[in-house]
């Protein structure tokens, strides 16, 4: 009983709430049929570009190449080892990069190496 008591004071409560509401109306179908198509996107390929030689290419390639082409990296602007180090340790602790402590400053020698290049 107290149940029927409930739901009957919320609905009344309610109502209010409602008032001068239209009911919703369903939108039109369409007037052709939805269908799916191929489509054929044409991007820039880089695949001839390689990360230039020198000590720590190799931890480069095997850590940051699945997520970073060489040409992205070899665009960035002049960075210190201090901020190079900064940016390895966001990728492990933000992106949750898989590279082994043991690479990190591989990696970072290199990419200031990159940067002392420009």
């Amino acid at each position: 009983m107290m149940g029927k008591l409930m739901i009957a004071l919320a609905l009344a409560l309610a109502a209010p709430a409602w008032a001068g509401h239209a009911p919703r109306k369903v939108a039109a179908k369409p007037a052709a049929p939805f269908a799916f198509r191929n489509v054929r996107v044409s991007l820039p390929q880089d695949f001839d570009v390689e990360y230039p030689a020198g000590a720590g290419v190799d931890a480069v390639n095997a850590n940051c190449r699945a997520c970073h082409s060489p040409s992205m990296v070899l665009t960035q602007p002049h960075l210190s080892a201090e901020e190079w180090h900064k940016e390895v340790r966001k990728m492990i602790d933000v992106y949750k990069a898989p590279i082994a402590e043991d690479q990190v400053e591989a990696i970072t020698g290199y990419l200031k190496g990159l940067s002392a290049a420009k």
